[in-house]
């Protein structure tokens, strides 16, 4: 269960309700930090600056069930400038930690109570629309339940056990005993 300060609670329940999705994405060179509102933003709560996307940023709908199944989100990113294509793609990286927060803000635009974590997973592949002008990226992003529906990597062989670490020899001797028959007398 999730507890939730008085603040938020009140913010949630009042007659107008200031959402913000605050998200990070760990990228090969840095994390970027931004967030749904316009301008910059210093988040108290975990000291960094988020670069507002305005309504060029979305988050899709964001589902929990009560079974364990992997759920997963895409966050997408339009308006971004053809000449900056090749930097945004270098940079995402398959299996970083993306994290969306939920935080609300009241009349004066400051943030109220603690941001609530809404999603953090890996991110997958991108997708990338390209008109004429500008770009769209839309990046989706995996629970990490969507391990446990794929097959484990590698092999229980010298050779991938030395691939990986390459002074345990540990499994030297698993393909000699394959095929050798031992009688139990």
């Amino acid at each position: 269960m999730r507890s939730l300060d008085s603040n938020t609670v009140a913010q949630i329940t009042g007659n107008v309700v200031r959402p913000a999705f605050f998200v990070s994405i760990a990228f090969a060179t840095e994390t970027v930090y931004t967030w749904t509102g316009a301008g910059s933003f210093a988040n108290p709560y975990d000291g960094n600056t988020y670069t507002g996307v305005g309504n060029f940023g979305t988050v899709s709908s964001i589902q929990e069930g009560s079974d364990v199944t992997a759920q997963g989100i895409t966050l997408k990113l339009s308006g971004i400038p053809s000449d900056l294509l090749d930097d945004s793609l270098s940079n995402v990286q398959f299996g970083q930690l993306a994290k969306v927060q939920l935080g609300f803000l009241n009349t004066s635009g400051a943030l109220v109570g603690a941001p609530i974590p809404a999603f953090i997973g890996l991110v997958d592949q991108p997708v990338i629309d390209i008109s004429t002008e500008t770009v769209t990226i839309t990046i989706s992003v995996e629970s990490r339940f969507a391990d446990m529906q794929r097959a484990p990597g590698g092999r229980l062989t010298d050779q991938d056990q030395r691939s990986r670490y390459p002074n345990d020899s540990s499994l030297k001797w698993v393909a000699y005993i394959q095929n050798m028959h031992l009688g139990w007398n």
